[in-house]
């Protein structure tokens, strides 16, 4: 079963800049995808579209499922920047938003707040102002909020972003867990790699690589897009980007 089918997708800013320029990408029902690529190359653009925030001309199909009759069930994406998805007084109101809007009942709610939080290693939390988070308790906290409406894809923005390297083995532990398709935009690609099999390379808004990860990242052109590297294809300086 598909959860993303799009074909010849494009998309044009309002100030003429051609973000998407043709893209054309499947991706199975669990599998677990890294989109990657310079900035610039659209990979954002992408994940907007494939979420209804923005609407480009070609076809989009998310798991089975028209645009218009997307919602938070089929559909999950998590900010690159936390303070853009966390809003509320208290952070047991943040979880419950969701969930909320689901028009589920109270109990539920409140149980779909607690496991969230539980998932994501912030058991007690319900009461603490979203503001007074560390980065990474917030990452994570952003997370729950979109897991506690219990999508069948999980999209999400550089997860890995501005974290230490503790918060960022959470993180990844967070979406080793889940149950369903994860989609990552990611460049920081040692620990997306520890996630997903299958990266989708972009550039100049086209995909221009798309297949197993361990292995594109074996070569040279590609790993061109990720590190610097000298006339003979070798690192020119340590990278945890080459796995």
């Amino acid at each position: 079963m598909t959860s993303v089918d799009v074909k010849d997708l494009r998309y044009q800013y309002h100030d003429g800049l051609e973000a998407l320029r043709g893209i054309n990408l499947s991706i199975e029902k669990d599998e677990r995808v890294c989109i990657a690529g310079p900035n610039g190359a659209g990979k954002s653009t992408l994940l907007h579209c494939l979420a209804g925030l923005l609407k480009g001309n070609g076809q989009v199909s998310v798991a089975n499922a028209e645009l218009k009759n997307l919602d938070s069930s089929i559909f999950g994406l998590v900010f690159q920047n936390p303070d853009d998805q966390l809003f509320c007084p208290t952070l047991g109101d943040d979880i419950a938003f969701g969930p909320r809007n689901q028009k589920l009942a109270k109990d539920v709610v409140a149980e779909r707040v607690r496991e969230s939080l539980a998932l994501v290693g912030l058991e007690g939390f319900e009461y603490r102002h979203p503001h007074h988070l560390s980065i990474g308790e917030k990452k994570r906290a952003a997370i729950a909020a979109v897991m506690a409406c219990k999508p069948k894809i999980l999209a999400l923005d550089e997860p890995w972003a501005n974290l230490d390297a503790r918060a960022s083995r959470s993180v990844t532990d967070i979406l080793k867990n889940f149950d369903g398709t994860v989609i990552v935009i990611s460049q920081d690609l040692y620990y997306a790699a520890a996630v997903c099999k299958r990266m989708v390379v972009m550039d100049g808004g086209m995909v221009i690589a798309d297949g197993d990860m361990k292995k594109l990242l074996a070569q040279e052109k590609v790993l061109e897009y990720f590190v610097a590297v000298d006339d003979d294809g070798c690192p020119l300086c340590h990278s945890r980007t080459r796995i």
